[in-house]
């Protein structure tokens, strides 16, 4: 809930916001100044529900209007409209009509200033940390086993230790799946029906030879070539803190694929001594830990479920990442899809913006409407990648979050987000179909080339994709088909708008919003981090009396002083592009290391380690010591447990 302190740093940004808009545009002053008065109303009567459901929620409308060309009334509480006769609403009336005519077509001349504008109130606080209730915690954890009773199930065992991964070179994309439910229920927005057609059997088998042609390429999976580590996340079966080179588990499946004396020790003599000492009896355990469900906040709508691995699983799922990963730049898919920079796709949408020729789809809960019946088809071409996406693969989950719900569940999505192999298992997977789509469209031949031609016009990073815009039809109805569920409200394929990978773009102007994520707090050092950083955001993007409010908040609690700095420079603090900040902080030489010197406010994080006496040492050692190097500081056989964030004030160097 949203104390009386949030309230008012809330109503701040707002005013801040439409002092900018006012300074921007003057006409709208009067504008500006009626609708501040009508969030003051709003926040009294309808409370943080408006800020952080409603005025989101006519975000997500009009960009839809903008992206059909017509403003329809939304029926959102607290957008009343303007007039009976037409859908303008009386908050942020000046704004809207700057972007639509009062009978709701949009204006040719409009001003995409203002559309930036709109966007930036609409979801400003949209992610703001605050607790979602637990019947929305619960609701979701329901719809997360909802979708996995719904996946289809898989032609090959996933669920058996005992698994043929060269049968699968009998199946086909267009085995006899006569959709396992209308594709017009897997549309959020029941309007798009039109897109809820029969699947082509022979757009099907194009996407199946251009699958089978690009996992050639990719070739077999050995896993002794390719790098193991630990992530940094939790995992399931340890607790935080615990030293992770001593694996609890390692089930018989992951034995098959990636045997314990190989991948869990540093050499054969290790292993070896292992096993004459005794201590591998309570270690390495045949039993298969379930990975643990967790609730992450998001938004005050619900949480964002994702999963923590076992401890050994996760090692060896981050072996086929890193294979997946290398092998795929140097592959015909390496033209669509760029697993580490986001860049691509935001160019791509930018342009498409401005030149209507692709669109942008994005699904729903893509992780989890997965199946091992599409992997096990896509994937068939190697069938060693096969075996140890299998081996790997937690068959389990737990959940101590909803009562109501069952607290181990077998899972039958292929796998959840928090596996190593999720993000680029998608990719390639929805890549392989958009390049499919765009070949049989086009009517050309499944050879390397056309593949790499074709593959030039697509990309996809995570369930991010871009296609050509004659194709859009084509890729939502196999998506369909394959059990996927498209993102009615985040997919765009008319007018100007288009959204991908964290860039909203319209007419080629990036119209991106700025998220609040915290309000600065003593208690909370990390909300003061992130407050700078917001300032910083709004500074550069031009929202400078929000930049101000945001600056002159933390400044009032009155502990912590950051230097000003330039808007390019990587260091903390406030971004000034023309010194308009007075920087007052103390100011010294460094004779010691010939530099000036600022006394500024830094974070300063502790880590407690505890030795360990393990001969697993020697693994670790082989694991970091080149990634990175080590330092002073580091111990090998130690476990790290991280103490809170603190800032403190020391000398720095003056920016």
């Amino acid at each position: 809930m949203l104390d009386k302190s949030y309230e008012e740093y809330v109503l701040g940004l707002y005013g801040s916001m439409l002092l900018d808009i006012e300074v921007n545009r003057p006409s709208l002053q009067a504008d500006c100044r009626r609708d501040y008065k009508r969030l003051l109303s709003l926040m009294e009567h309808r409370g943080q529900p408006m800020f952080l459901v409603d005025l989101p929620a006519f975000g997500k409308h009009f960009d839809m209007c903008l992206s059909k060309g017509h403003l329809t009334t939304s029926e959102i509480a607290g957008f009343g409209r303007f007039r009976r006769s037409g859908p303008i609403p009386k908050l942020f009336k000046g704004l809207v009509r700057r972007v639509f005519h009062d009978n709701g077509e949009l204006r040719v001349d409009l001003d995409v200033y203002s559309i930036q504008a709109i966007r930036q109130l609409c979801t400003a606080v949209k992610k703001l940390r605050v607790e979602c209730p637990d019947s929305e915690t619960w609701e979701h954890v329901h719809e997360f086993f909802r979708i996995d009773s719904e996946i289809l199930s898989p032609s090959l065992s996933w669920d058996g230790d005992d698994f043929d991964q060269h049968a699968s070179g009998r199946l086909f994309l267009s085995d006899g799946l006569v959709c396992q439910s209308d594709a017009r229920d897997l549309f959020e927005d029941s309007e798009s029906s039109a897109f809820a057609t029969p699947c082509a059997g022979s757009r099907l088998n194009t996407i199946q030879l251009v699958a089978d042609a690009c996992l050639a390429q990719i070739g077999g999976f050995n896993p002794s070539e390719w790098r193991f580590r630990h992530g940094p996340g939790a995992v399931s079966d340890l607790r935080g803190g615990a030293y992770k080179y001593l694996f609890p588990y390692w089930p018989d499946r992951l034995e098959y694929t990636f045997p314990l004396a190989d991948f869990a020790f540093a050499n054969y003599s290790d292993w070896a001594d292992m096993l004459r000492s005794g201590e591998a009896l309570p270690l390495y355990s045949k039993h298969e830990p379930p990975s643990r469900l967790l609730a992450v906040p998001k938004t005050f709508s619900g949480p964002r479920l994702i999963a923590s691995e076992p401890v050994a699983h996760q090692w060896c799922q981050q072996s086929i990442r890193d294979f997946l990963m290398q092998r795929v730049e140097e592959t015909v898919l390496g033209v669509s899809i760029s697993f580490r920079s986001q860049q691509p796709n935001q160019t791509f949408a930018l342009r498409a913006s401005r030149t209507q020729s692709h669109s942008t789809i994005d699904l729903s809960s893509a992780s989890d409407r997965i199946s091992c019946w599409l992997i096990e088809r896509l994937f068939r071409r190697s069938p060693s990648l096969l075996a140890a996406l299998h081996a790997s693969r937690t068959r389990w989950i737990r959940q101590d979050i909803d009562k109501k719900s069952p607290q181990f569940h077998k899972l039958k999505k292929f796998s959840t987000m928090g596996s190593a192999v999720t993000f680029p298992v998608q990719s390639i997977a929805f890549a392989i179909i958009s390049i499919g789509c765009v070949l049989h469209s086009e009517g050309l031949s499944v050879t390397y080339d056309n593949i790499r031609h074709a593959g030039r016009r697509v990309r996809v990073f995570g369930d991010d994709i871009i296609v050509p815009l004659h194709v859009h039809e084509d890729v939502v109805e196999t998506l369909h088909h394959l059990g996927l569920k498209v993102n009615s409200a985040k997919t765009f394929c008319t007018g100007k708008f288009r959204e991908s990978c964290g860039i909203e773009a319209y007419d080629g102007t990036d119209v991106t919003k700025v998220s609040i994520i915290s309000v600065p707090s003593v208690s909370k050092p990390e909300s003061v981090l992130s407050s700078v950083d917001t300032h910083n955001n709004f500074y550069s993007r031009g929202w400078f009396e929000v930049a101000k409010f945001i600056k002159r908040t933390v400044e009032t609690i009155g502990r912590y002083a950051f230097p000003v700095k330039h808007p390019d420079s990587g260091a903390i603090g406030w971004a000034s592009a023309w010194g308009e900040y007075e920087c007052r902080l103390p100011r010294r030489w460094n004779p010691h290391l010939q530099r000036e010197e600022v006394r500024a406010t830094l974070p300063r994080g502790t880590v407690a380690k505890t030795p360990v006496d393990s001969s697993t040492m020697m693994l670790q050692y082989f694991t970091e010591a080149l990634h990175p190097p080590l330092t002073n500081e580091d111990r090998l056989g130690s476990t790290s447990l991280r103490h809170p964030l603190k800032l403190r004030r020391v000398w720095a160097p003056a920016p």
